[in-house]
Parts: C-alpha cells; structure tokens; sequence
C-alpha cells in the first residue's frame, strides 16, 4: 500500500495517544498540512493552541507512532492477502463524505471496506436492541415507501442487535445500499452472530465503516463515539424505538447539534421502548414520523408531490376540525408557523398555545418542525 508523505503524516497522527479528532483537525488546519506540523520543532508546537509541551512531546515522540504506522501497514496487507482489503479514506480525500467531514469531531482517517457510497443521501436508523413487532412492522413500510420513491438512497445504522441490524436487513430486501459503522477495527465482526449481515451489507454494494485502526477491540466507550460517525455522515436521522437512555438517543441527540433533521416514530405512553421517542418529540428535538415520503421532501432527497409545491394547500371552511380549531384554521392558511406566531395570532398566551399544539401533534394533526415550527397534516 503506497501512501504519499501527507496520508502517511495524517495517518501517523491520528495514531497518536492524546490527539482525538477535533484536536488534530486543529493542528492540521493551525500549520497547514499534516506534513508541516510534523516539520515544526517541539517548542513552536508546543506554543500551538491547546497544544503544551506534552502534547508537543508525544506528537514529536515518533517512534512509537512509527511502530504502530508499520503495523497497520503490514495489517492491511495482510487483509488484502486473504481477499478482504481495508481502504483508507483521508480527511482531505475526495471520497471522503463530505456530510461527516463539516463535523469537527469528524475522524482525520476512515477504515472502510467494501464501497461507500458518498455520494448518495443518507438516512441513519437507529434504535433499541430489542425492538418490538411494532418497530419491525413500522420500518418495514417506512424503508419499503423509501425504496420506491429514492433507490439511490443509503440506509447508515451500527450493525448492532435489535434495530440497528433490522436497518441493514429491510435495506438491503428491499434493493437499497447500507454502511455499517462499527466500534472496532476491520479485522473482526461484533456481535459475532452478524458476521454473514455484514458480509452482506458490501455484496450488496455498501460498506462497513470504521475510525479505528486494525486490531482496535470493541470496548464500551467506543460504541458511544462511533455514533457521532452515524449521525455525522446522514441527512437524518431515524429514531424508530427507545427507552429514554441509549445509544439512539446519543446519536439523535448528535445529530440534533451538527444541525441535522431528527425525526421519531411515537409509541404508545406507557411503553418503556418508546418513551425516548415520545420525549424527543415533546421536547421539540425530533419530528414525528408519520410520513415516510414526506420525511424525503424534507430533506430534499424527493420532489415534492404537486400540492406541496410553492403554496400551501387553500382553506376548506366545510372541514369541520380546522374549521373549529383556532390553530388548525391559522396552520391551513400558512405553510409553517412559530410558537410565538400561533400566540399572537389567536391571541393566547404561549403556555396555552403550547399545550393546545402538543394535544394536536399527538392527535396526528399537525407536525412540529426544526426551529420550534409546525405545519399542518393535510389529509
């Protein structure tokens, strides 16, 4: 495997104990190029911001890194050798994904295998790892309306029980590609028992995805960090079920500050595998879905249908519901409305409105949207 003197540099670096990903992403962009750092004498880059001498010295220690370069080198190709090669995506690599790369804690090196599509939308599916009937039945229909409408699309989740792994499964039946984003190194499957899913997921044109070098085990805290790949490399992402702590909620609440659309399936109250979706939703950070299509238009990965185009659809006065609903009448004469647009304009204080707008969200009639929105469901 050849690597030119900036790959090796950038390669090297993020081999480093102490230097995360938004650390190096600043050094590199502070000196220019991964090279010029490693060109700098340990005083001046240890005057570096956030950087101090022991940072300086472990970046200038390179005979611990140069061990470590040589060993994944010779990991690589010995990975090639047995027909299962292992490509290095750079952070300054056309082919690397350019959602993830405006992420600051996006990785200065990708391990990938099989075939990331980079250029497709991407939509992350994330959930409980014991999901129910309910969550299966309902992804079925939602991927399977996606794949009519949006071929091209990539459906991203973490390979792990429950739905992560239902994500893969209804993507590749219903003819869509799938990336996989694992909490190791290539060199190995976790959970084992997803070895042939994984397998899978790159026949059928898509890839398994990593920020960790060959060898790199799969220890708890690295499932939490590779879930910021997950929502950084997608347009949305899809809570489909979750108990209020998790994994899904780590990652829709990621994707939530890289300012990507969340959105989440509701559930009855009283179920435990719902209430992190419930409270995403109530708390204004995710979007109902009930919509599969309408979730694409939102994202711009679908045309919107014609009705939808330019104009809200015009007021019914002998539909009887909005007709009566102060809120429902202002919502079917605007595209979208604020909180405080939907007060002034009914003349109720926020409270009132707010509490009004949650009974009707729950009821299916209207929908809440980023920035504290809403739009009404047409039917």
């Amino acid at each position: 495997m050849t690597l030119s003197a900036e790959q090796q540099a950038l390669l090297r670096l993020s081999l480093t104990d102490g230097i995360g990903p938004v650390t190096g992403r600043g050094l590199v962009e502070h000196f220019g190029s991964a090279v010029a750092l490693y060109s700098t004498s340990k005083s001046e880059l240890a005057e570096a911001p956030g950087v101090g001498r022991k940072l300086a010295s472990l970046i200038h220690d390179t005979a611990r890194t140069d061990r470590l370069l040589a060993e994944q080198c010779l990991l690589l190709e010995q990975e090639e050798r047995r027909g299962h090669p292992v490509r290095l995506i750079f952070s300054d690599d056309p082919d690397y994904p350019q959602p993830l790369n405006h992420c600051a804690d996006a990785p200065l090196v990708l391990y990938e295998r099989g075939s990331l599509p980079v250029d497709a939308p991407m939509i992350a599916v994330v959930g409980t790892r014991r999901c129910t009937p309910y969550a299966e039945d309902t992804l079925r229909y939602i991927i399977g309306e996606w794949a009519k409408v949006c071929p091209e699309l990539v459906i991203v989740s973490g390979l792990a029980y429950g739905v992560d792994a239902l994500g893969h499964r209804l993507a590749i039946e219903n003819g869509l590609r799938t990336v996989a984003v694992l909490a190791h190194g290539l060199h190995t499957i976790y959970p084992a028992a997803h070895r042939e899913l994984a397998h899978q997921i790159c026949a059928t044109g898509g890839a398994l995805l990593s920020e960790y070098p060959l060898s790199t085990k799969p220890l708890p805290q690295r499932f939490i960090s590779r879930n910021r790949i997950v929502a950084g490399l997608s347009l949305g992402t899809v809570v489909a079920e979750s108990p209020v702590k998790g994994g899904a909620m780590v990652t829709a609440s990621l994707a939530f500050e890289y300012g990507r659309e969340v959105y989440a399936i509701p559930g009855r109250l009283f179920d435990h595998t719902s209430e992190g979706c419930n409270k995403l939703i109530a708390r204004q950070k995710a979007t109902i879905l009930d919509d599969p299509l309408e979730l694409l238009q939102m994202l711009g990965i679908a045309d919107p249908e014609p009705d939808a185009k330019g104009t809200p659809l015009p007021f019914e006065p002998e539909d009887e519901s909005v007709q009566d609903n102060p809120i429902l009448r202002e919502l079917a004469q605007h595209e979208e409305l604020s909180l405080s647009d939907l007060s002034s304009r009914i003349g109720e204080p926020v409270s009132t409105v707010s509490a009004m707008l949650f009974g009707l969200e729950l009821d299916g009639q209207i929908r809440s949207l980023p920035g504290g929105r809403y739009r009404l469901i047409r039917r």
